[in-house]
């Protein structure tokens, strides 16, 4: 019985934590209102823009694929992946496409017009 509450308690910690992340998370990004609001990281440095783009310095970024707690934050704003192709993932949200780009310390956003 002792083991059976220690590991109930210890499991109540390990959901507690996970929920304590989870709702906090937004709180290091923000939304770009202009790219349909797609969530950006606050500690990204603009390196340039267009219209169409953005892109950022991040040290965060590995170069291999998006950051776990940034593909939380996406996914939690509303966005599905829809692609992945090589260091680019496809986003989606109610027929607006947003392609991520990464790079060793770079995040690109590319926003997809309907032209």
């Amino acid at each position: 019985m002792k083991r059976f509450i220690t590991l109930l308690i210890v499991a109540a910690i390990f959901v507690g934590i996970g929920v304590f992340y989870y709702t906090n998370l937004d709180k290091h990004y923000h939304s770009l209102k202009e790219f349909y609001d797609f969530p950006v990281p606050n500690n990204v440095t603009l390196e340039n823009e267009s219209e169409k783009a953005k892109n950022y310095i991040w040290e965060q970024s590995s170069g291999t694929e998006v950051p776990i707690s940034y593909r939380l934050v996406i996914r939690k704003n509303g966005w599905k992946e829809v692609e992945k192709d090589g260091h680019n993932s496809i986003y989606e949200k109610n027929g607006q496409v947003i392609i991520l780009a990464v790079a060793s310390d770079y995040i690109g956003i590319i926003k997809m017009t309907k032209d």
